[in-house]
Parts: structure tokens; C-alpha cells; sequence
């Protein structure tokens, strides 16, 4: 990937199709380790905040866009009650970790799969688990990801009473035809239901929307983001679809559709209309996805995002080097520092160690160095500002620094006297920012992985190149009086 150092908005010869992914992905992995031996190495010492992941891998219907560790299951399943049950245990078998006990949580995420699919009283169970096992006093932000059709007031009021605050759901789009290409069987009139309920009862809400489908018009997507605006929630995030993580069941889909696949060239003019859309309708960018919604002047009206609102979760997911994240459930991520920890994918093998053996098997891996740069590589382009005093400058690699200050030569970064703060030309290529700032070891393995994806040929996906504009004929500069 080639960064141009000219005047223009196409800053990068190619798009990376991948928007997210683990960091440090370069390491050794240790398969003999056990569950208790890797928690057991975490240093909690120099980890500064943390947050908690929950996965409740189960959905009443699967969506063809997606691709995380799930699979069918509904409210009152015996197989969801015995996942409860292991969930449970490993809450209290890390609860008597110090590794894990000794921060305190800032932020806890339920996510899915489908967390709705619980039922109140599971909902109550893993609630207490978690009251009884952490120190929940400094918890700023607790996420729930809704299913709309699988909402009740009852499970809302379990949800609240276990002290959840922020509400979340997949909407993906408005429009029939991409939904019925998704298999989203929720109605819409169940989305606008929930809404009104989430409102009820949470400080905050917030949904996705997906675009760059194939096929998809202009016409289209400006309707979806004001279908998105109308519904008036706290906040919305838009994804460009990412279509080599996508089921070969969508790209027959589209097939059968007759719909082409968009370029990069045309997806990236549907990013720049969405943030002119969104900022002239009240709302500015708190991320590379989310839009939070101004109900007042803009307290910050200088700068191209805002710092009044964010998404806490996501802090920890695009991180600091000592800000980590310990998860739980099937196939959930802990990454601490040098070490990340996978549990076991299978539900049926994670139900099984835990309830069986009081253990559950475990994918360890050691990254050669503390990520130092993480939050250089990751923070600072998809929150679009740093805080130049939570940086080793000491310990990153040379490689990184040189590819920050190329970038800020480029017009991507502010630096300030105190902060690196994105530019709104670098906001559109945030992605890329993140994979160029990566060590190349990083990059190698993000390049085999899209080679690898690539040579499915049932995902068909557009051109990657991006047009080089003013690489024609300059022509004379005419003086007018």
C-alpha cells in the first residue's frame, strides 16, 4: 500500500477491504497452556482500565452478512440454560483470579450472537454472578446488543435492574430488498417498538447501519440515513459492508439479484456523502463509525469529532497498550498486554470443560513485545486523537514513528502541542491509516489473510484501486483580470 504525498483526496493507491481486526496479530502461540496457567501470567500492574466482554453465542435466525462464533438457538432452549450455567462458572472460577479482580471494570459489553435471546430470569443469574465476583463501582458504560424481535419489557427490566445503561441493536438497513438479502425477519415496526421501550428504561441507544452492498444506489443509501436520523436515538454507527467476512449465501444472493459490486472508488464516495449528511442533520463523529446525535450548540464546534460522547467499548477494542479487555463465553477474547486469550470456539466444548472439569480449553498467544504503539496504530486513527502523554515514545518501534510523521506531512494528522488530532481527510481513510501504521510483520499477516479470503470465488467483491486523479496533463494556470 502506497501513501501519495501529493495534494488530493485519493491519499492511498488501494483500500484495504478489511476495517477491523486484533492487534498485536504477530506472536507465538503456546498450545499447552491451560486456562488457569494463562490467567495466571496476566500482569494486572500496569493495565490502567479494563473492560469486560460477554458472548452469548446464540440467534434465532442467522444473518448472511455476518460471521462471528454463533448459531441457532431461542429463548428457552435446554442448550442456552446450560450455557448460562457455564457462563456462570467461569465468571466465579476468574473471580478467584487476581488477574482478573484486580481492575476494576470500566466498561462491560454483552454481545453475540444475540444477548436477547436470554430470558429474565438468565438475565438476573449472570447479572448477580457478575455483582457478586467484580467491583463494579467504577463502571461507566454496561452495552447490551438487542435482537428486536426477540425484545420484551420483562427482559428490558432485567436487563436495567443488573445495572445495563446503553441499549444496542443490529438494524443494518431499512430497505426490504437488502433485508430479505441479510435474512433480517424482524419488522421494522418491532424496531420502532424497542426504540420507544429502550428509551424508556436506558441512558443511551444506539444501532448499525450497513452499506456499500452490492447494487446499492446513492438514492438508496441517503434514504437509510434518514430513516437512521428519524429515529432519533442517541447515537448510530454506519459500516461499510465488509465482503470477505461475508456468507457465500449473500454473494448468491446478490448473484440471483443481478446486483454488481460497488468499487472502493464508488464506497468511498459514499462515506465522504455520509459525514456532509450526517454533520448538516445535527449529529458529528465520535469514531470511525458512530455519529452522535447534538441536542444543543456543538460544544466543540473547531474540532471534526467530538469528545462529549463516545463509544466506551470501543476504547478497548481500538486500544491503548494498557488499557486491556477480558472476555467471556465460547470463543470470547482476552488481550492483555503481550498475551491474548482465546476460549475454546465450540459451545458445545465450552459448555462441556466447564460444567464437566471446571476448566475450558484456551488458543494462548504471546505477542514478542508489549504493543507499545498500539495506541498510535489503532487509537489514534479510529478515535482521531491522541494524548501524546500515554505514549511510551521511548519504546516504539522507529518503523511506526516514521509512518506517523509521513502521515502528518500527508495532511491525515494535526500535531498539536499536546495531542494528535485526525483531519477530516484522514478520517476517510482511517482504515488504512490503521494497516500503514501497523509493523510489517503486522501487515504480512493482514495481506495473507485478504489472499486468503480472496481466493474464495464465491465472494465476489469490487475494485480496490483507487482512481488516480491528477495524474493526468496539469494544464497553464490563465491570469483573469
Amino acid at each position: 500500500m502506497k501513501l501519495r504525498h501529493e495534494r488530493t483526496l485519493m491519499k492511498f493507491d488501494r483500500q484495504l477491504p478489511i476495517y477491523n481486526w486484533l492487534y498485536p496479530l504477530k506472536g507465538q502461540e503456546l498450545e499447552a497452556i491451560s486456562f488457569r496457567e494463562a490467567h495466571a501470567v496476566l500482569d494486572p500492574a500496569p493495565i490502567r482500565s479494563r473492560a469486560l466482554y460477554f458472548h452469548i453465542p446464540f440467534c434465532d435466525t442467522i444473518c448472511t452478512f455476518c460471521m462471528l462464533s454463533r448459531g441457532l438457538g431461542s429463548e428457552g432452549d435446554p442448550i442456552i440454560e446450560k450455557y448460562t450455567q457455564a457462563l456462570i462458572k467461569e465468571i466465579h472460577l476468574k473471580a478467584e483470579m487476581d488477574s482478573v479482580t484486580a481492575v476494576p471494570p470500566r466498561v462491560i459489553w454483552f454481545g453475540g450472537g444475540t444477548p436477547s435471546t436470554l430470558t429474565p430470569d438468565q438475565i438476573r443469574r449472570i447479572g448477580r454472578a457478575m455483582h457478586e465476583s467484580f467491583d463494579l463501582s467504577r463502571l461507566e458504560e454496561f452495552t447490551i446488543e438487542f435482537e428486536v424481535k426477540s425484545v420484551t419489557r420483562e427482559k428490558v427490566e432485567a436487563f436495567k435492574e443488573i445495572g445495563v445503561n446503553k441499549a444496542r441493536f443490529g438494524l443494518q438497513t431499512f430497505n426490504p430488498k437488502y433485508r430479505e438479502l441479510f435474512n433480517i425477519t424482524a419488522t421494522l415496526d418491532q424496531t420502532y417498538r424497542a426504540v420507544e421501550l429502550f428509551g424508556e428504561y436506558f441512558d443511551f441507544r444506539s444501532f448499525d447501519i450497513l452499506y456499500g452492498m452490492h447494487g446499492q444506489t446513492m438514492t438508496e443509501f441517503a434514504q437509510d440515513i434518514q430513516d437512521a436520523i428519524d429515529l432519533g436515538t442517541e447515537s448510530c454507527e454506519f459500516y461499510p459492508i465488509n465482503h470477505l467476512v461475508t456468507q457465500n449465501t449473500l454473494h448468491t444472493g446478490y448473484k440471483g439479484a443481478n446486483l454488481r459490486a460497488l468499487s472502493y472508488v464508488e464506497k468511498m464516495g459514499m462515506t465522504v456523502f455520509l459525514n456532509h449528511y450526517m454533520r448538516n442533520s445535527g449529529y458529528k463523529l465520535y469514531n470511525g463509525h458512530g455519529f452522535a446525535r447534538l441536542d444543543g450548540p456543538d460544544p466543540e464546534p473547531a474540532e471534526f469529532t467530538t469528545t462529549t460522547y463516545g463509544n466506551k467499548y470501543h476504547e478497548y477494542c481500538w486500544a491503548h497498550h494498557d488499557d486491556d479487555l477480558v472476555g467471556f463465553g465460547a470463543s470470547a477474547v482476552t488481550q492483555s498486554l503481550d498475551w491474548t486469550i482465546m476460549n475454546d470456539e465450540s459451545r458445545t466444548g465450552y459448555i462441556n470443560g466447564l460444567l464437566g472439569n471446571d476448566d475450558v480449553k484456551v488458543k494462548v498467544t504471546r505477542s514478542d513485545h508489549i504493543p507499545y504503539e498500539r495506541g498510535l496504530v489503532l487509537n489514534l486513527p479510529y478515535h482521531g486523537r491522541l494524548d501524546k502523554s500515554r505514549v511510551a515514545w521511548d519504546k516504539i518501534d522507529p518503523e511506526v514513528l516514521v509512518k506517523l510523521d509521513e502521515l502528518v506531512r500527508a495532511g491525515m494528522f494535526e500535531d498539536r502541542p499536546h495531542e494528535y488530532v485526525i483531519t477530516e481527510l484522514g478520517w476517510t481513510w482511517y482504515v488504512n491509516m490503521m494497516y500503514y501504521l501497523s509493523p510489517s510483520g503486522d501487515q504480512k499477516i493482514l495481506d495473507d489473510f485478504i489472499e486468503l479470503r480472496s481466493r474464495n470465488k464465491a465472494l465476489v467483491d469490487g475494485d480496490r484501486s483507487m482512481t488516480p486523479v491528477g495524474k493526468g496533463r496539469r494544464l497553464p494556470v490563465v491570469a483573469t483580470s
